[in-house]
C-alpha cells in the first residue's frame, strides 16, 4: 500500500530524548470492523450484550499481542482491568516488528473466534467477514508521531473500504434470520425448547450461546418493570403483596412457563430464608414479564412451550394462565391501594452516547504525543467505569451493553432514563476537561417492541442530537408500540429562561414516578396545542406561558386540585424553555413545541 506522506514539522517542538526513542518505532493500528452491524443484528437483550461482550474480547485478545511482544500500548494502556476496550487497538512497536505484530495479532483474533466457534457448535463453520480485521504499521518518520499518527489514520481509512474475504458458497441453503448475508446452519443443541428455536448463521449462534452461558443481561420487560419490583420487594413483609407474589410464582411453575432470564444489577437480592424469601427471590430473578397482565396470554404462551390449542390438556393451560393473569392483576391492586404504588411501565429506554468529534480531538496538534494519547485513554476507561457504576444502582436500576467512555449503550427503566443520561452526560466533564462534549439520545420503546426497530430509532435519534450546531445536545424520543413517534431535541447547555437546569432536568419533570395519584397529561393537550401553534407562537413570552399554563391544567387530571395547580405552574413553564427559539435546532418554533408537548405528554403518561 502506498505511503501518504504529511509534512507539519513546522510547527512541532523539538523532541525529548525519551521522544525521540519513540520515534525510532513503529506506529501499528489494529481495527475490528463491521462492529456496529454485528451487535445490533441481534433479537434479544443477551444477543445484544453478547455480541458487544464478543468484540471487546477479540480486541483484548489484539492488545495482548503487543503487551507480549513489550510493546507500547497506547489505546488501550493495558488490558487489566480494562473496561470498555474500543475496537482499535494503538502501539508503538520496535522498528521493524510493526508488521509482525500486526499480523501476529489479526490471527490472534482469528484464532480466539475460531475456537469460540468449535465451543458454541461443536464443530468449524465458516463466518465469512466475522471477524473483520484491518491494521497498519507505519515506519518511523521525520515528523515524529503527530506524521506517523495522520498516515496511520489515513491508510487504515484506506484499508476499511477494501473487502478481502475468501469466496464462499451455499448451495439451496436457508438465510440466518438475523444477517441475511450469512446461510444458517443446525442448532448448537438438540431439543431446544420452543422460544429458544430460530434459524441463524454460525456467527449468531455463538452470539446467542455466549448469552445464554454467561455474557447475558435482563431482558426489556425486565429493566421495564424493575422500578415495580422494587417497590414489591421493599413491601414483601405485607401479606397481600407475598401471597399476590407466590401466586404468580406458583401460576408459572404449573403452566411450565419458565424462562431464562438475569436479574436487574442494581435490584437488591433478597436475603434470608423461607417461603416469602424464596418468592422474593423468584420475582427479583425471573418476575420481569409475568407482573404483566397482557403477559398472560394462553394463546401466544402455549406457541411459546410448544402446545396448540387443539391438544387435550390446553383448556387446564388456558385455566392456569387465567391464574396467572389474576395474580398479577392482584399485585398491581394490593400496590396500589395499599402503597399507592403505579402498576408497572410498559416502556423502558435506550440510552446511547456518543463524544463529539472524537477523531478531530484526538489529532489536535497539543494533544499529538504518546502521552497525551494514554491519558485519554485511561480518561475514556474512567468515564466507562463510572457511567458503568451509574447505570447499575439502585436509583437507576440499568446496565450497559457497552460502555468504553467515547461510546455507550444502555437499558434503563422509563422512570429514571432521563437521570441516567444528566448522569452520563456529566461523568465525562468530572473525570477530565480534555474530553470533548458528548451528544447523547433516550429512546422510550415498549417492552415488546422488535429490538432491532428500537436500535435503529435510537440511532437516528442520537443523529439529530449531533446535528445540532455545536452539537452537545440530547434528544429525547418515544416509540409506541403501534409505531408512533416523536423526537424532541435540546442542547445540553443550560437555557436563559432556565438557569442551572440542563435540558434532561427540565424534561425529566414531565416524569411522574412511581406515585400512582401523580397528575396525567391528557393527550388532549396535543391537540390543543397543534391547532393553536401558530397563535401561541405571536405571543409575548408571559403571555405564552400563562396560556401553556392555562392549556396544561384543563387537560391534567388525577390528584387533588393543588397538585394539579402546582403540576400545571411547572410544565407550563418547562414547555416554554423547551419550545423557545434560540434553545432549539428545529425548523420551526410551531414544529418545536408541538413536538415539546408530545414528548412531555407521553413522559407524563408512560414514564413510571
Amino acid at each position: 500500500m502506498s505511503e501518504v506522506t504529511v509534512d507539519d514539522t513546522s510547527q512541532q517542538p523539538e523532541p525529548t530524548a525519551e521522544q525521540a526513542g519513540r520515534s525510532r518505532r513503529d506506529l501499528v493500528m489494529v481495527a475490528l470492523t463491521g462492529v456496529q452491524r454485528f451487535i445490533e443484528e441481534s433479537r434479544s437483550t443477551s444477543d445484544l450484550r453478547a455480541g458487544s461482550r464478543i468484540i471487546a474480547d477479540l480486541a483484548t485478545e489484539a492488545a495482548r499481542v503487543f503487551e507480549e511482544a513489550t510493546a507500547e500500548l497506547v489505546f488501550p494502556t493495558s488490558t487489566a482491568g480494562q473496561v470498555g476496550v474500543p475496537n482499535r487497538v494503538v502501539a508503538l512497536a520496535p522498528q521493524e516488528q510493526g508488521t509482525v505484530l500486526a499480523r501476529r495479532a489479526a490471527r490472534r483474533v482469528e484464532e480466539q473466534w475460531r475456537a469460540w466457534v468449535r465451543t458454541h457448535l461443536g464443530r468449524d463453520a465458516a463466518t465469512p467477514g466475522m471477524p473483520g480485521v484491518v491494521w497498519v504499521a507505519v515506519p518511523p518518520a521525520e515528523g515524529g508521531y503527530p506524521q506517523q499518527w495522520r498516515q496511520a489514520q489515513q491508510r487504515l481509512a484506506a484499508r476499511r473500504g477494501v473487502r478481502d474475504f475468501p469466496a464462499q458458497q451455499a448451495l439451496a441453503a436457508d438465510l440466518c434470520s438475523l444477517s441475511p448475508r450469512w446461510p444458517a446452519v443446525e442448532p448448537p443443541r438438540k431439543n431446544m425448547r420452543p422460544f429458544e428455536r430460530d434459524r441463524l448463521g454460525a456467527a449468531n449462534w455463538v452470539k446467542r450461546e455466549r448469552g445464554r452461558r454467561g455474557d447475558g443481561i435482563a431482558s426489556t420487560s425486565g429493566f421495564a418493570s424493575a422500578p415495580f419490583r422494587a417497590k414489591v420487594l421493599e413491601h414483601m413483609a405485607h401479606p397481600k403483596v407475598a401471597a399476590a407474589v407466590a401466586d404468580l410464582r406458583d401460576a408459572v411453575a404449573a403452566a411450565k412457563l419458565g424462562t431464562w432470564e438475569r436479574p436487574v444489577p442494581g435490584l437488591p437480592k433478597p436475603r434470608g430464608k423461607g417461603a416469602q424469601v424464596g418468592a422474593a427471590r423468584w420475582l427479583w430473578r425471573y418476575g420481569g414479564r409475568w407482573v404483566y397482565r397482557d403477559t398472560w396470554e394462553a394463546e401466544g404462551l402455549a406457541r411459546e412451550v410448544g402446545r396448540r390449542s387443539g391438544d387435550a390438556d390446553f383448556a387446564g393451560f388456558r385455566d392456569t394462565v387465567g391464574l396467572g393473569r389474576m395474580a398479577a392483576a392482584t399485585l398491581q391492586k394490593v400496590m396500589a391501594e395499599e402503597f399507592a404504588v403505579a402498576e408497572p411501565a410498559a416502556h423502558l429506554a435506550l440510552l446511547a452516547q456518543d463524544l463529539d468529534g472524537m477523531g478531530r480531538h484526538l489529532s489536535r496538534s497539543a494533544l499529538l504525543s504518546p502521552e497525551a494519547h494514554a491519558d485519554l485513554s485511561r480518561a475514556l476507561g474512567r468515564v466507562a467505569r463510572s457511567q458503568a457504576d451509574l447505570l447499575r444502582s439502585p436509583e437507576i436500576l440499568g446496565a450497559e451493553v457497552y460502555a468504553g467512555g467515547d461510546d455507550l449503550l444502555a437499558f434503563v427503566p422509563a422512570s429514571t432514563a432521563l437521570t441516567a443520561a444528566r448522569g452520563c452526560e456529566g461523568a465525562i466533564s468530572a473525570v477530565s476537561a480534555e474530553l470533548p462534549t458528548a451528544s447523547s439520545a433516550v429512546l422510550f420503546f415498549h417492552h415488546k417492541y422488535p429490538l432491532r426497530l428500537a436500535l435503529a430509532e435510537v440511532r437516528a435519534c442520537l443523529e439529530r442530537a449531533k446535528a445540532v450546531p455545536g452539537k452537545h445536545a440530547l434528544a429525547a424520543g418515544y416509540l409506541r408500540r403501534a409505531g408512533a413517534r416523536e423526537v424532541c431535541v435540546q442542547p445540553w447547555v443550560p437555557n436563559r429562561l432556565a438557569p442551572g437546569l440542563s435540558a434532561g432536568d427540565y424534561l425529566a419533570d414531565f416524569t411522574p414516578g412511581a406515585d400512582a395519584d401523580a397528575p396525567r397529561l391528557s393527550p388532549g393537550l396535543l391537540r390543543d396545542v397543534e391547532r393553536d401553534a401558530a397563535a401561541l407562537a405571536e405571543l409575548d413570552q408571559d403571555t405564552f406561558e400563562a396560556e401553556l399554563r392555562r392549556l396544561v391544567h384543563r387537560h391534567t387530571s388525577g390528584g387533588d386540585e393543588r397538585t394539579r395547580r402546582e403540576f400545571a405552574v411547572l410544565a407550563g413553564r418547562r414547555l416554554r424553555t423547551l419550545s423557545a427559539p434560540d434553545n432549539l435546532p428545529a425548523d420551526d418554533s410551531h414544529r418545536s413545541l408541538i413536538a415539546a408537548a408530545r414528548v412531555a405528554v407521553f413522559l407524563r403518561q408512560e414514564c413510571r
